[in-house]
């Protein structure tokens, strides 16, 4: 594969000399390398195994002031807590690495600790709470590890002439797919080999800290530092004082760098819904799909691997019609999907095996037995509701006749979103859908998309929910590179050299500062409405984002930069 990356046209890396080319590839390795925390860590396997140990020692868990405090709320409040600690000190920090020439050091500091943090996931059952020190490892990882990418994106203008931006900025995320893939894919075949014992699952999380530390090696070692003209050294203290001072200066002067400004507030846009869309995906196939956990996964496993030529194609889109247009195609790839996302539904109910709840007639003891019991969650309330209202059916091993119209009269239920059927016997052909069932479509107007969907596509291909999720996995990796890679290297085109910690510190802050918007917009609209109008939201933003993005000026904003960097400061 890595011969592909090599198969240029005029504008590639084999203009750079060996030396040049080797820093490149050293450079692209630490995406390779640090990739595999945010596919195994953050969303494969650990907040799965954080959630049993959370369940294990807490349950439901803590309610404070009637807000329950699940493994999942946990959870995403830690990673929450983690990336917005990061997005106020980005800009500090980015600042003291460009005017003390510190930005690989930093990086190093960021690096280990969040590797060393991450192998720390091993010891945790030898603590004493357990689901405590894996949480309190993983916000550090957290933190580790966005920490770090400020200062790696920092070095992209550094190590790869203009015209090859968006050539380097792309091979890195394609590295960074495969890397997260294939140790991913190792991941799942150990755990299945040793049947997720929790020996392996701790085995495999302490491994994404060794292979991080271990290929990160490359990139430490062989990029340089980049060049600048250091000033005074004037002690710690005084440093960061600077830096305050230089960040509400450099918060007034970027209206002097109109296009990149434009172009910031677009990708904060877009980049906080397309975030958004990734961070939830999971949890909407699996509450509102109801897809299989299995589906989940793979979905995760081709995103991975699809991504990696996704970022290659549009990197080559790029050279062909110019980075801002390539960028806003990814993004209207990213508006469509969450438009079809919506759509998404599953197929009727149309033989008694496709209902939830299965339960067939014992002509010999003229009783019915439940085939089939879906595993009910022991946090979420409206489950556990309807576990109270049916533990008697749900814990019996047969059912009466008598019993069994009590329980079909069940799935009336407000809050039930199951089904149920009977085969056979008094009771034959009997069956009860709730009305929050996942293939019950007349909530809203926004019901009629995935019931025509359904009804022109979905049903007459045989399409389910799982295959859905599979498909949207395929799209999802064919954009999502180009999205990610060429706005990173379009705002260190358009952004000064001299000055590309601090900018880019900048730039972390400004999507992660807001990256709640998202989530939380999405949650109340959720909450308030269907899951589905939050996805339509998020569409919506995308679409928002790429409006804005027409009124970037490229040349205009690179102009500003190249002229910034002359009159003030020196490049070497």
């Amino acid at each position: 594969m890595l011969s592909v990356l090599k198969k240029k046209k005029p504008s590639s890396l084999s203009v750079l000399s060996d030396v040049e080319r080797k820093i490149v590839r050293a450079w692209c390795m630490y995406d390779w390398a640090n990739s595999a925390f945010f596919t195994s860590i953050v969303s494969a396997i650990m907040p799965v195994y954080f959630v049993a140990l959370y369940r294990d020692e807490l349950g439901s868990g803590v309610v404070i002031f009637n807000f329950q405090f699940s493994a999942t709320v946990v959870w995403a409040l830690t990673g929450a807590l983690g990336t917005f600690l990061v997005a106020l000190s980005s800009p500090v920090f980015g600042i003291i690495a460009d005017r003390s020439g510190i930005k690989k050091k930093l990086m190093t500091i960021f690096c280990i600790s969040g590797s060393i943090s991450t192998i720390m996931l091993f010891f945790s059952a030898y603590s004493s709470s357990p689901w405590l020190f894996s949480l309190a490892f993983y916000f550090l990882g957290a933190i580790g590890a966005a920490g770090a990418n400020v200062f790696y994106n920092s070095l992209l203008p550094h190590i790869a002439p203009e015209d090859l931006l968006d050539d380097v900025s792309s091979r890195g995320y394609a590295y960074g797919y495969l890397g997260g893939g294939i140790l991913l894919f190792f991941h799942l075949a150990f755990l299945i080999f040793f049947e997720y014992s929790d020996l392996a699952i701790r085995s495999c999380l302490a491994s994404v800290g060794v292979w991080w530390f271990g290929w990160a090696l490359w990139t430490l070692i062989v990029v340089p530092e980049p060049k600048v003209e250091k000033v005074k050294n004037i002690g710690p203290r005084k440093s960061i004082i600077r830096a305050f001072k230089q960040l509400k200066s450099t918060a007034r002067e970027f209206r002097n760098f109109k296009h990149l400004l434009i172009f910031l507030i677009a990708f904060v846009i877009f980049n906080d819904a397309i975030a958004t869309c990734l961070g939830i995906a999971g949890a909407f196939g699996l509450d509102v799909l109801r897809i299989s956990p299995e589906t989940s996964i793979l979905t995760i496993l081709i995103v991975q691997f699809v991504a990696f030529p996704g970022s290659i194609i549009f990197s080559n889109l790029a050279k062909k019609l110019g980075t801002l247009k390539a960028l806003s195609i990814a993004v209207i790839g990213w508006g469509i999907i969450s438009i079809l996302a919506v759509g998404f539904a599953p197929l009727n109910l149309d033989k008694h095996e496709d209902y939830d709840y299965q339960l067939s007639y014992v002509d010999s003891s003229q009783i019915y037995t439940l085939d089939t019991n879906p595993t009910l969650s022991e946090t979420n309330k409206v489950e556990v509701e309807w576990y109270e209202l049916n533990a008697n059916f749900l814990n019996s091993e047969t059912i009466s006749e008598l019993d069994g119209q009590k329980f079909a009269d069940n799935f009336n239920y407000k809050d039930c979103k199951f089904s149920v059927s009977f085969k056979d016997g008094p009771l034959d052909k009997l069956n009860n859908v709730c009305d929050s069932h996942p293939t019950y479509l007349n909530d809203n107007i926004v019901d009629y998309w995935p019931r025509f969907l359904r009804h022109i596509i979905w049903s007459p291909l045989n399409i389910n929910q799982d295959t859905q999720f599979l498909l949207m996995g395929v799209l999802v990796g064919l954009v999502m590179g180009g999205a990610q890679a060429l706005g990173r290297s379009l705002f260190a085109y358009m952004s000064p050299k001299s000055r590309s910690g601090e900018f880019f510190g900048f730039f972390s802050f400004s999507w992660r500062s807001v990256s709640v918007i998202g989530p939380l917009s999405y949650a109340l609209l959720a909450g308030f409405t269907t899951p589905r109008i939050g996805i339509l939201f998020l569409g919506f933003q995308i679409f928002l984002g790429l409006f804005i993005l027409k009124f970037v000026n490229v040349q205009e904003g690179r102009k500003v930069a190249l002229e910034h960097d002359k009159s003030i400061y020196k490049i070497k």
